[in-house]
């Protein structure tokens, strides 16, 4: 009797990686902070010295997309939090931190964007991981708005904002890692943490910002008003455009990778 090897692992399907994508390998990248590049972490606003100590204040945290959109805060920036996430420094957000790239009005008709973030803390109202408007206007004011990354004070859901409402919300867990995600399409948005995905919600966004803020409420005055997220952020990417799912799925791979989330 012929001997017939046993070969039945050849038909399971291996589990393929998404490949990585490097942010600036995709076109439209209109903001890149990265906490764990220690040459982007300056003591005043203006640059400085490069921030090394442990709980220091980051005055100015460098924009890498090249568009030298750097953000900046004198009075409540965030501080450095040292190994603070796979054996790299992170910015901490707690005790009503936050930081804000100023930047010539851009009109936005599609958006995706992404911030590595901890939540820690569910203090602060309505917390602002990412949000974004046009000087002398509060943010949830500006007209046609959109919030990317918002949480709820009554619950662990985060979402984005708009039409003046939380939509496409995912239920987050406390002291939990995670990559946010909020894609518009220009017609339509959803938000995700990690692999979970809201449901797509219709809005159209025609708006120009010359604010990004990372971290609080951007209200008429600059300031902010008990919208503080309270919580380590590690890096935060924009795009201005809508990304396909091989590019987003690319940039989350790179971040996940980069971080060790989920």
């Amino acid at each position: 009797m012929p001997f017939f090897p046993q070969f039945s692992n050849l038909f399971v399907s291996p589990y393929i990686p998404v490949p990585s994508i490097n942010p600036s390998d995709i076109s439209n990248l209109d903001l890149w902070l990265d906490a764990s590049d220690g040459s982007t972490l300056y003591d005043a606003t203006s640059g400085g010295n490069l921030v090394t100590t442990n709980g220091a204040s980051v005055k100015r945290w460098n924009d890498k997309s090249g568009n030298a959109r750097h953000a900046t805060e004198a009075d409540q920036p965030p501080v450095l939090l040292v190994n603070g996430k796979n054996s790299k420094n992170v910015l901490d957000f707690s005790s009503n931190k936050w930081i804000t790239s100023s930047f010539t009005e851009k009109l936005y008709t599609a958006q995706t964007s992404f911030v590595v973030f901890k939540y820690t803390s569910s203090a602060g109202l309505y917390a602002r991981i990412l949000t974004q408007s046009q000087s002398e206007v509060t943010d949830y004011l500006l007209d046609g708005n959109y919030i990317p990354a918002i949480r709820d004070a009554s619950t662990n859901n985060f979402h984005s904002y708009a039409n003046s409402g939380f939509v496409s919300s995912v239920t987050a867990t406390l002291n939990s890692w995670y990559i946010a995600r909020a894609r518009h399409s220009g017609s339509a948005l959803t938000f995700k943490l990690n692999a979970t995905e809201g449901s797509s919600y219709t809005h159209t966004l025609n708006t120009g910002f010359s604010i990004i803020r990372v971290g609080a409420t951007y209200l008429d005055d600059g300031s902010s008003d008990n919208g503080n997220l309270n919580n380590p952020v590690a890096e935060v990417i924009v795009y201005g455009k809508s990304l396909t799912d091989t590019e987003s799925n690319g940039i989350t791979s790179y971040l996940n990778n980069k971080w060790s989330i989920y």
